[in-house]
C-alpha cells in the first residue's frame, strides 16, 4: 500500500464522514477557532478524495453535555456517514480513556475516527495501530480507576459513610431527538455510554415511556 495513503483509498473506497468542531475561549485566542478547524478538515478530505457530508459545531455554553458531539455520533452509527473526523483529538474527548472509548464504539459498528492534527485515521493500518496503543493507555487508566474507587469506598465504609453513583448527565433535547426518530432503547444506551435501566428511568422522568 503507498505511504500515506488509507486502506480505503487503496480499495477505492470514498469514505463519508461528518466533522465536529469545538472550542473553547483559551483555544479561541490560541488561534484554533472553529474556522481554522473547519479549514484543516476540509483540507484533508479534499487532499484524499472523503467526502465531507456536514459539520456540526458545538457551542462553548453546552460543552459539559455535548448534545452536538451526540447528535454526530448517533447519525454515524446510524449509518448516515462512514465516520467521524476532528481537527485535533482534544475538540473530542477529555481524557485518553473518553477517546479511546469513543473510538471503541466506532469501531465495533465499523466506523473511522480521523483526527487530522493527530495523524489519526483509523481506516489506515497505522491508525488502527495508534487506536490500539490509545485503548491499552486507557484501559490501564481505568484499572488504576477502579482501584482507587475501592479503596476509596472500603475508607469510607469504615468510617460509616455512605457512597452513592454520581447521576450520569443526559441532555434531554438528545433523548427527545431519538425518542422521535424511534431510536431503539438499547442503541440509545450505546450512544450516550449508559445502561438500558439509565435510558429508562429518563425516559419516565421526561415522559416519553
Amino acid at each position: 500500500m503507498e505511504m500515506g495513503r488509507s486502506e480505503s483509498e487503496s480499495k477505492g473506497a470514498k469514505l463519508k464522514l461528518i466533522g465536529y468542531l469545538r472550542v473553547s475561549t483559551a483555544r479561541q485566542r490560541e488561534g484554533y477557532s472553529l474556522d481554522h478547524q473547519k479549514e484543516a478538515i476540509e483540507r484533508y478530505c479534499q487532499a484524499r478524495g472523503y467526502e465531507l457530508v456536514a459539520v456540526e459545531e458545538e457551542s462553548e455554553s453546552a460543552i459539559k453535555a455535548r448534545p452536538v458531539f451526540q447528535r454526530v455520533k448517533a447519525q454515524v452509527l446510524e449509518g448516515k456517514a462512514d465516520g467521524l473526523i476532528v481537527a485535533k483529538l482534544d475538540r473530542l474527548g477529555r481524557s485518553v480513556r473518553d477517546l479511546a472509548n469513543i473510538a471503541e464504539e466506532l469501531s465495533r459498528e465499523g466506523k473511522q475516527l480521523i483526527s487530522v492534527g493527530d495523524s489519526i485515521d483509523t481506516s489506515s493500518s497505522n491508525g488502527k495501530l495508534l487506536f490500539h496503543i490509545l485503548s491499552a493507555i486507557a484501559e490501564y487508566e481505568r484499572e488504576l480507576l477502579i482501584e482507587r474507587t475501592k479503596a476509596g469506598r472500603a475508607l469510607a465504609e469504615k468510617q460509616g459513610k455512605i457512597c452513592h453513583r454520581p447521576r450520569k448527565e443526559i441532555d434531554p433535547k438528545v433523548l427527545r431527538e431519538m425518542k422521535a426518530k424511534d431510536v431503539s432503547h438499547r442503541m440509545m444506551a450505546k450512544i450516550l455510554g449508559v445502561s438500558r435501566a439509565t435510558i429508562l428511568k429518563r425516559l419516565d422522568e421526561l415522559g416519553l415511556r
